[in-house]
């Protein structure tokens, strides 16, 4: 290592959209990045404000940019305020629950007309056309500075906008720059909305994360980051890149070039929306989108309680009465964020796996999740978080003022995988079906796994589909607003869409594998692997030896060998992990993921000294990654180097800054330091108004102890039982 790291300056140049970079710490000591403890439910700030200008405005824009206009008129950021009704059954429970004020937490993203105007604190009357305007293009086009924190964290001018002069090239160039303010194209405007806290001014009682499409993606490759993996080349992009394709424009925009408009359809599997609306060349586009999002595959099987885990397809003599387990890996290869993103707790997408024999069906799982189940259903996996309340049971439809604390998320990041695992119980000597032939294993089984998609969970359907008065008497102020809008039904039936599909075999004469793809297949099982209980860990070495065996180049190379670096430090060998990091990094020279795991698995073992310099490298190459930089801030406090481990923290919390490990060595920095007593006291308040609560371990245990598949879901690669065919 040449770098000098106790050099390294963490505040150089802040790559990140939406955050400027701190300043250094062994500078003048800045309290910038020690946020309040909540004031307000929402981030929303109006700082300028021209009576006479509504954000609701849409008419005005729409008269040159036609296309613009029709596009948004499809999207859920037109139906995002009351106009959608299960939005509006969120909110109005909410205000009842918690008051009108504190629903200001939701107005900021779903009604800035709103917000912007204080109405959220009152009665919002039926017939107001701001309850129906949704995310208008004036709340994007007007927010001249878009902030990290969420929660609609968005600094916007409610102001004229000078309007362009025909054949005045002059007024033309001044409306686009008024119309394009800087924080316009920047992800930074996406993140100020799509990341969402609950705390104490929301009206819960601890701090909770919420949604988040902003850090996983600053810390995937999309953004250009390194330091979660070794990856292959992937395309650098933004929120736009994925929700905002370009498209014809053809109603002749005033904005198109060279025929085409970038789409305000702000696409991103919202199939419920385009069936409510009617809407098939909707529902068709959010189809196609989905289908690139993530893949499904049944990769091993192993027999005969074996510990050994065979690829698929693969020949093996199967008997009555054995018990065959299946991994299923369903990875996410196109989504810059977690898949399925959005509000987690809300999604709804399960995997369902069958299985034939040479008469047909013989065994299924995840079939009954379609009609409706349990919570913790034994046989489905749904990819999705589960949120508890303070007596450790579910919370399913949104009911966000009872929030306390997260049970389980299985949900993917991005380029990550995730393993599924069935178990199927042959008959010994009795027939598969009434009437049918005994199985006699001379035939190979087929699986075929589907992964399986729509929108929203039936439970937040079925609380949306249950409108008071209240709530239905907004659809007739909504038809008085726009009559060119039909109210929306929450209780048509959701349309479920097939994401991915795959098949294999396992048995005398299956068909032969592509050894082609086993690079592919075997890194994705790994990667999932990872993700199993510590006493489960070493299931991972034998995929990724496999993947490693089947590398086609020296990448594929290098992306095995650092995952077989990252198993050993899970596991506490340090030797071994160097040992592999350092074959990956022959392969293809210096890479920050590395020495990111260099430095975790020297930390995981008290050498704390030798671990800083290693993620200190890392860091340098990653300015993205909040959570890199929290590493490298608790690395950096661990060695008492408190003014460099204050700008690390404070550079994690330029990207986020709610990130508990970054308050906490912030606070301590400080204090260190001898910074003036209120500013230690600001920033423990700050620490301690984010950190975990205290009662979130017994909460979750409450769960386990009282809901039935609590205990075994909290796997995150639990045994799924499917069911026989008789």
């Amino acid at each position: 290592m040449t770098r000098k790291w106790l050099a390294l300056s963490c505040a150089v140049a802040c790559a990140s959209t939406q955050a400027t970079a701190p300043e250094p710490a062994h500078r003048a000591p800045s309290t910038a990045l020690i946020p309040d403890v909540r004031v307000s439910s929402s981030e929303l700030r109006v700082v300028e404000r021209d009576p006479s200008v509504s954000l609701s405005d849409v008419d005005t824009c729409a008269t040159c940019h036609s296309d613009v206009a029709e596009q948004w008129k499809t999207s859920a950021h037109f139906f995002a305020s009351f106009d959608n009704p299960i939005y509006r059954a969120a909110v109005l429970r909410f205000r009842k629950e918690r008051g009108n004020a504190k629903s200001q937490f939701c107005g900021g993203c779903h009604d800035p007309s709103l917000a912007a105007d204080g109405a959220m604190d009152h009665e919002i009357a039926t017939d107001d056309l701001r309850a129906f305007s949704g995310v208008t293009c004036r709340t994007c086009h007007g927010t001249i500075h878009a902030r990290a924190d969420g929660n609609a964290s968005l600094d916007v001018r409610v102001a004229s906008i000078e309007l362009p002069k025909d054949g005045d090239a002059a007024s033309v160039e001044r409306h686009k720059v008024a119309a394009a303010p800087s924080a316009l194209r920047t992800a930074g405007l996406c993140i100020g909305c799509h990341r969402v806290f609950l705390d104490e001014g929301t009206g819960n009682a601890h701090h909770l994360a919420g949604q988040d499409e902003g850090t996983p993606w600053m810390r995937s490759a999309y953004a250009g980051s390194a330091g979660e993996r070794v990856d292959e080349n992937v395309a650098v992009r933004d929120c736009r890149g994925c929700h905002m394709p370009k498209e014809d424009a053809k109603l002749g925009d005033a904005a198109a070039k060279n025929g085409t408009i970038t789409s305000h359809r702000f696409l991103g599997g919202h199939t419920w929306l385009a069936s409510m609306r009617g809407d098939s060349a909707a529902l068709e586009r959010e189809k196609k989108l989905l289908e690139t999002a993530a893949t499904i595959d049944i990769v091993g099987a192993r027999l005969h309680d074996s510990e050994e885990m065979v690829m698929l397809p693969a020949e093996a003599k199967i008997q009555p009465g054995d018990r065959v387990v299946v991994d299923v890996v369903v990875k996410n290869v196109g989504t810059g964020h977690r898949f399925p993103g959005g509000t987690l707790d809300a999604q709804d997408t399960w995997v369902e796996l069958r299985v034939f024999d040479a008469r047909g069906l013989i065994a299924i799982a995840g079939d009954t999740h379609e009609k409706g189940e349990p919570t913790f259903n034994a046989g489905t996996h749904v990819l999705r978080a589960v949120i508890l309340d303070d007596g450790g049971q579910p919370v399913l439809a949104r009911e966000t003022e009872r929030f306390r604390t997260t049970v389980v998320n299985h949900t993917i990041a991005p380029r990550d995988a995730a393993v599924v695992r069935y178990a199927l119980d042959l008959p010994k000597a009795s027939r598969l079906r009434s009437g049918g032939k005994a199985f006699d294993g001379e035939k190979p089984l087929r699986f075929e796994a589907r992964l399986r998609h729509r929108t929203r969970s039936l439970a937040v359907q079925d609380a949306s589909c249950a409108q008071s008065g209240e709530s239905l008497a907004y659809d007739v102020g909504l038809v008085k607003s726009y009559a060119f809008v039909k109210p929306l039904d929450p209780c048509k039936a959701q349309p479920i869409i097939d994401i991915a599909v795959a098949s294999s075999e396992l048995g005398p004469g299956a068909s032969a594998r592509d050894a082609s793809k086993d690079f592919d297949r075997a890194y994705a099982w790994g990667q999932g692997s990872l993700h199993m209980l510590l006493e489960d860990l070493d299931e991972a070495r034998g995929p990724l030896l496999i993947a490693d065996h089947a590398a086609r180049n020296p990448t594929e190379h290098a992306m095995a060998l650092a995952l077989l670096g990252q198993l050993a430090a899970k596991e506490g060998r340090t030797d071994e992990a160097f040992a592999h990091l350092a074959d990956a990094e022959r392969a293809i020279g210096p890479h920050p993921f590395f020495d990111r795991i260099r430095g975790e698995v020297l930390a995981s073992v008290w050498r704390n000294d030798e671990a800083a310099p290693y993620t200190c490298n890392a860091a340098g190459d990653v300015l993205r990654d909040d959570g890199l930089y929290s590493e490298l801030a608790v690395a950096l406090g661990s060695v008492r180097k408190a003014p460099y481990a204050l700008e690390a923290a404070r550079y994690a919390l330029a990207l986020q800054p709610r990130d508990e490990g970054a308050l906490r060595v912030q606070a301590l920095s400080l204090e260190s330091m001898g910074a003036p007593i209120e500013e230690v006291r600001r920033a423990k308040d700050a620490w301690l108004a984010r950190r975990s609560p205290d009662d979130g371990a017994s909460i979750k245990a409450r769960c386990s102890a009282t809901v039935s598949g609590c205990a075994a879901e909290r796997n995150p690669v639990r045994m799924h039982p499917m069911t026989g065919m008789r």
